[in-house]
């Protein structure tokens, strides 16, 4: 089941709480594609984001961290200027970094269901 639910990023809900407080949370975010919201801690060299889940680390791919970046109609500073703040995400699935396992994000995927939504013709 797909949420339907967008809100600007920066305003959390109580809701995201059960989702960001578990490895097994996380699954089910997943699953049921909800976009939640968690604080970015880093950019590294590659403009790749990592955002804070709690129980383990969130990494979003350069190419996932906004709409038009992959068409190049985005610069990369909209990627840069997300650190230290919340951002909106859809957990797309898990991967290894070295040996440790993260979360992978979409935060592209969740601005495109936002567009999709709020921006119909």
């Amino acid at each position: 089941m797909i949420k339907e639910a967008y809100r600007p990023e920066g305003t959390e809900r109580a809701e995201d709480r059960p989702y960001l407080e578990t490895e097994q949370g996380l699954s089910r975010a997943c699953e049921e594609q909800v976009i939640l919201q968690a604080r970015c801690t880093l950019c590294d060299s590659g403009h790749n984001l990592f955002v804070d889940l709690g129980p383990m680390t969130g990494y979003i791919p350069r190419e996932e961290a906004a709409m038009g970046i992959k068409e190049g109609t985005v610069k990369d500073v909209a990627i840069i200027t997300r650190v230290n703040k919340m951002v909106s995400f859809i957990v797309e699935g898990f991967t290894l970094i070295g040996r440790k396992k993260v979360a992978l994000l979409s935060r592209r995927a969740a601005q495109e269901r936002c567009a999709a939504i709020f921006l119909k013709p």
